[in-house]
């Protein structure tokens, strides 16, 4: 979908996207737009058993092109590791989430004392079961985020409905 928002004497073409999961085809995020990534930035003073605030507004999405640091148990050593995860996650807002379910076992894929603390993609497709993104909520980080793994999901603008798009001409004639 395109919109055209009017600012001032200024026309800004927003192009609105949504993300499907790249193994079923199902949606797993409303329509969004695409906003200017801003590295982490201090959060707004809270007490400690409030909610982080939500990195991204709602309804916006950024990429992060630098890498996704994830932690990871390796076995033997019996400890956590920062492993390098993919660049160019797609950050977005929780409550654009559609169509994802909790990993079943969520103790794997990274539980704080009060939320999730990710290790890996900890939210799958509710189609197919991929794991499709990684949530941020405990108590101890300063945002609560969502972010896309890019290779599990795919973003296109949505097709339009067939009864909003008009051609030029069937306007100048007063048909649909």
């Amino acid at each position: 979908m395109i919109v055209i928002a009017l600012t001032g004497v200024r026309a800004k073409v927003l192009v609105m996207v949504m993300f499907t999961c790249s193994q079923c085809g199902t949606a797993v995020t409303l329509d969004l737009v695409e906003t200017a990534y801003q590295p982490a930035r201090r959060p707004p003073p809270r007490e400690r058993h409030e909610d982080a605030p939500q990195l991204i507004p709602r309804g916006r999405f950024a990429i992060d092109p630098e890498p996704f640091s994830v932690m990871t148990f390796v076995p033997g050593i019996e400890r956590m590791v920062s492993d390098e995860g993919p660049r160019r996650t797609i950050l977005m807002n929780v409550d654009d989430l559609i169509a994802v379910e909790p990993h079943p076992d969520p103790g794997a894929m990274g539980f704080g004392c009060c939320g999730l603390d990710p290790h890996g993609p900890n939210l799958n497709c509710a189609g197919c079961g991929q794991g499709v993104a990684a949530e941020a909520n405990d108590c101890g980080m300063p945002w609560h985020w969502v972010r896309l793994f890019p290779d599990a999901v795919l973003g296109a603008p949505p097709a339009p409905a067939p009864d909003t798009v008009r051609r030029r001409h069937d306007r100048r004639r007063g048909r649909r």
